[in-house]
This record gives C-alpha cells, structure tokens and sequence, in this order.
C-alpha cells in the first residue's frame, strides 16, 4: 500500500470494533485512533474499504506513521513517549492521556508538529 502518511508501513491490521469514532478525529484515513484498547491507524476512514462494514473501519496496529504532534512546553527527542488524548490527538503530555508510541525523530514545541511516531501496542507499556 502506497501511502505517504507511513515513514515505515504497517505490517499487522485488524477490522475495528463499532466503537470507532463516525466523524471528526479517528474517523478519517490516517488518523491516529484507540480502539478497544489497541493503538491503531485509520486506514481507510470509518466504513470505507471493501468488506468493511458501516460504523467500523480497517486499523493499522504497528509502523511509522507521520502525523502532527501536540509537543507543549519541552521539545521532543527521539524515543521519547508520544500519548493519545480522549480526543484521538498525538501529544506529549502524559497527565490524563495514554501511551500511543515513541518519537521516531526529534520535534519542537509547537501546537502541530509533524513527526513520525512509532506506534506501539506492546504489553505494559
């Protein structure tokens, strides 16, 4: 799949549960979403895709994927950690998010930052 928002392609994907967001963040192809627990990449946008059922969608669970991170107050080097908010946003604020992944590259404090993030679905992580 030729995709220019992956820096290093998925190689595990799975169809969503219906809990996936419809519209707005998560719903759209490559966005950064969590569903049932797992970290993932919207692929091809909720419902789109052939054999994917209205209201789920196909999610990348691994890769690099380049995508604006919400980095506030300390700049972002590699391998530092990279949350996802309830709101299906990339930052670097841990309080009150979760661990989507890791930096794959250095990035500035700025509200859009685009970096490529490792996602990570490892066990207690």
């Amino acid at each position: 799949m030729a995709n220019s928002a992956w820096r290093i392609p998925f190689k595990n994907a799975v169809i969503s549960s219906n809990a996936v967001p419809t519209s707005g963040a998560g719903s759209n192809q490559n966005d950064p979403l969590r569903n049932g627990g797992l970290n993932a990449v919207n692929l091809w946008g909720t419902g789109k895709g052939q054999g994917v059922p209205a209201n789920y969608a196909m999610l990348a669970l691994d890769g690099v994927i380049v995508a604006p991170v919400n980095i506030v107050t300390t700049a972002v080097k590699e391998n530092d950690p990279i949350y996802i908010t309830s709101g299906n946003a990339l930052t670097n604020v841990s309080t009150s998010n979760t661990l989507y992944g890791y930096a794959d590259e250095p990035g500035a404090v700025n509200a859009a930052t685009v970096i490529g993030v490792r996602i990570s679905n490892a066990v207690g992580a």
